[in-house]
């Protein structure tokens, strides 16, 4: 559904198409949820004018890897240190959710990262305990606006796993008839797959075999040493399969992701405080593999992805400047080559790369015309946008905050600052009570 004809009017728009460019004072015209044209006075007298005066115009934001139904845990994870200490203290309350539970905490994440300027996100669902959990998620996902992927979790009870494989397979066949398969639709089913630290990897490969059967997107999370290569020596790698994390990759590794065209899902922030390796996203950057960004878990990180680009960011410089050191060239020196990372390369991370990881290239990623109508209007406080690129501003100055209007397939869900057709009190009381009853005395 959309909004007609809209014309978003004398902005700095940031394309990100290498043939477009960024255009000072530029127009952005929508019709029918698709981008129409894209330049500088563009005249068009049947569409409704939004000024965007001092504004950046620039794609939505594409999120890869979001753990939805941790939205009412936010802040517990902070107190965790380490693997052992999150598999203890936080995972275990996912048994505290039922049905009304996951549609709730569901319902406020996407919201909460749609007010942040997150157009699309991949749902990594790994708490569907029941099938009613699963269809409790997907209600949400169909009221509230976001273009997501609802990547179904084949991690159920871990002691339930091989029982129920395939019913889950059966109820993934029986949603997959009821969502389809248009690329336009705004909720679309991918697949979860169990990670490789719970089953063996034939057991993977019926669920990734089924996934792709039906033409699902896949993703896994990949947190131990050497199962790049166990997907690969057992047939499993390809573009349709998105790793998340790969901190321990190898660079034989990425080459193999490279060649079959696979994109990474790097949740910086999350990464960064659990004390993992960084070097991965500049490695994998460099290698052809796609990098792309992740909030992860909201029980440690706000789904905001303002906060991951300015974090990705300084973490790939200074991981650039450590190994410049190692090597001897101190103090830094511009050469070919280096520094390697910019602001616009890592936004391209949210955005572009996004869209290519989760199999809407075509469709979303740049203000191009005839993609959809995804886009973010961006307020640049009282001082207005900053001398350079404008991709610096996006990535160094701008915060959520910032975030003026959200559309998604050219219809607004968020204008002047405010979600459109939300009741924001009830939004507050509903994450306030379910925060109550999933947190309790933990």
């Amino acid at each position: 559904m959309s909004e007609g004809r809209i014309l978003l009017k004398n902005g700095t728009v940031v394309t990100l198409d290498p043939e477009l460019g960024d255009i000072s004072g530029g127009d952005v015209l929508i019709n029918d949820g698709r981008i129409e044209q894209v330049g500088q006075e563009i005249n068009a007298p049947d569409a409704e004018v939004v000024p965007a005066d001092g504004m950046v115009i620039m794609p939505g934001l594409i999120d890869t890897h979001l753990h939805m139904w941790q939205h009412p845990m936010r802040g517990l994870g902070q107190d965790v240190w380490g693997f052992d200490d999150y598999s203890s203290r936080v995972f275990p309350l996912r048994e505290r959710f039922g049905p009304q539970e996951m549609y709730e905490a569901t319902y406020t994440c996407a919201l909460d990262a749609l007010n942040n300027g997150t157009t699309t996100a991949l749902d990594f669902c790994h708490n569907v305990l029941t099938e009613e959990h699963a269809e409790g998620s997907l209600r949400a996902h169909r009221e509230t606006g976001q273009r997501v992927l609802f990547a179904y979790g084949m991690l159920g009870r871990e002691d339930r796993l091989v029982e129920e494989r395939q019913s889950r397979l059966a109820h993934v066949a029986r949603l997959h008839n009821e969502l389809g398969s248009d690329k336009t639709n705004l909720v679309r089913l991918g697949l979860a797959l169990t990670t490789l630290t719970f089953a063996p990897i034939e057991d993977v490969r019926v669920e990734a075999d089924f996934g792709r059967s039906l033409g699902l997107p896949l993703t896994i999370h990949q947190n131990i040493h050497a199962e790049v290569f166990r997907l690969h020596e057992a047939g499993l790698l390809g573009s349709d399969l998105l790793p998340v994390h790969s901190n321990n990759i190898t660079d034989a590794e990425l080459r193999l992701l490279a060649s079959c065209g696979c994109a990474i899902s790097f949740t910086t922030e999350s990464e960064h405080s659990g004390g993992l390796q960084m070097s991965p996203v500049g490695r994998a950057d460099r290698a052809g593999v796609l990098p792309t960004l992740g909030v992860d878990a909201p029980s440690f990180t706000d789904p905001d992805m303002f906060a991951q680009l300015r974090a990705t960011y300084n973490i790939m410089r200074a991981t650039e400047a450590q190994f410049e050191r190692q090597e001897g060239r101190w103090p830094l020196r511009r050469y070919e080559g280096s520094p390697y990372v910019t602001s616009r390369r890592v936004l391209e991370y949210a955005t572009v790369n996004g869209a290519k990881a989760i199999g809407l290239g075509d469709e979303l990623g740049t203000l191009t015309p005839g993609k959809q109508a995804d886009i973010v209007m961006l307020g640049t406080g009282l001082t207005g946008l900053i001398a350079g690129d404008p991709t610096n501003y996006i990535v160094h100055y701008a915060t959520s905050r910032d975030v003026d209007s959200v559309l998604v397939a050219g219809r607004f869900r968020k204008r002047g600052g405010r979600l459109v057709d939300v009741d924001l009190d009830k939004l507050a009381a509903t994450a306030a009570g379910l925060r109550s009853k999933i947190i309790g005395d933990a």
